[in-house]
């Protein structure tokens, strides 16, 4: 016995499971705004840090630094000592016990874990992703990478001043051919590359 098949009826039905199915998953979701949004369509900042390629990242003898200073005027970017960072610069550290966002104050530091919401990492290199509101929504940033020992003592450092705008989609590189960590190769600052992302 021979059925009639309606085709039309079944591709109607595949496209409105199809439509179902996109919205039961949702759209792209953001970072979680620290203040309570939830932080759908921020921007964010990746920042990927890649060290020497005879080293290996090395959070048992030393540590990994990320600084930001959010004011766009201001004449250079971060120290390469941390010691000479000023109030209302923020930072993100990678130590033996994760990712970390601080922020530098009168009274010494505020931080707070940030595993496992952006950070990522490998033999070399690490990448980790924060929303801008984190800095303040700024219009440009000066920024620094620093690598210490446990002590916070520099081993290596990147240009300080290495400036984002943060009004436009990019990607920048800024590279390191120097070789001159004192810590050796776990800790020699080779590349670091920001980019801004807007959904």
């Amino acid at each position: 016995m021979l059925y009639n098949i309606d085709w039309k009826r079944i591709i109607l039905y595949l496209i409105i499971l199809t439509l179902f199915a996109f919205i039961i998953t949702g759209c792209a979701r953001w970072p979680d705004d620290p203040n309570g949004g939830n932080g759908i369509g921020q921007k964010l900042l990746r920042v990927r840090v890649d060290i020497n390629e005879n080293g290996t990242i090395n959070t048992e003898e030393g540590n990994y630094y990320v600084v930001f200073d959010a004011n766009k005027n201001a004449p250079f970017g971060p120290s390469d000592n941390i010691e000479d960072w000023q109030t209302g610069y923020y930072y993100i550290r990678l130590d033996m016990f994760g990712f970390y966002f601080g922020e530098v104050l009168d009274s010494g530091t505020s931080e707070q874990s940030i595993a496992g919401s952006g950070g990522t990492g490998s033999d070399n290199y690490f990448q980790v992703t924060i929303p801008l509101t984190y800095l303040g929504e700024p219009e440009g940033i000066h920024m620094n990478v620093v690598t210490t020992d446990l002590d916070n003592e520099t081993y290596d450092a990147l240009n300080p001043d290495f400036y984002i705008d943060t009004d436009s989609v990019f990607s920048k590189t800024e590279t390191d051919f120097m070789q001159d960590s004192t810590g050796g190769a776990d800790f020699d600052i080779i590349q670091v590359t920001t980019t801004i992302l807007i959904p």
